[in-house]
């Protein structure tokens, strides 16, 4: 009985014990990018927009990632996004797409997920911003069956 009670009471210590890897905070530094769609020619574009119901995409083509991938970000056709004037934008400080690549980089290799990020697109005479989300660097997809003739 004495085994039971010490083996239950040392089973509710080690549980009650609080992770401290959970609680650590980082604090995430906000970046906001200037996505100009119509100021720039659909041949010239370096992002492209694609929509899978109910996600929004944009990727960046170049490269850069691991594997040799393209830098994903992407947001719920349904999630935050909010109308402000030419004037709000104003005040706003944007990064280059040279430095949002490198934030991107940094993060497929370092796995800290350290900033938030906010694609900035212009919407009429007002801009529309909208909270996206970096994915991580995928592996390439499996073959999913082999080219080769195999001899009977």
């Amino acid at each position: 009985m004495k085994i039971i009670v010490i083996t239950l009471l040392s089973f509710l210590l080690f549980n009650v014990q609080k992770a401290e890897a959970q609680s650590i905070k980082k604090n995430q530094d906000t970046v906001f990018y200037f996505l100009d769609t119509v100021a720039t020619p659909a041949k010239d574009r370096i992002i492209r927009i694609e929509r899978e119901t109910p996600y929004l995409g944009y990727i960046i083509l170049c490269k850069c990632y691991p594997l040799n991938a393209d830098p994903v970000f992407y947001t719920r056709i349904d999630s935050y996004k909010k109308v402000i004037s030419k004037e709000e934008f104003a005040k706003i400080k944007t990064i280059s797409l040279t430095r949002l690549i490198e934030i991107a980089v940094k993060y497929a290799n370092d796995k800290i997920y350290s900033h938030k990020f906010f694609f900035i697109e212009p919407d009429g005479n007002n801009m529309k911003v909208t909270k996206v989300t970096l994915e991580g660097p995928r592996k390439p997809d499996a073959i999913l069956y082999n080219t080769k003739k195999i001899k009977p």
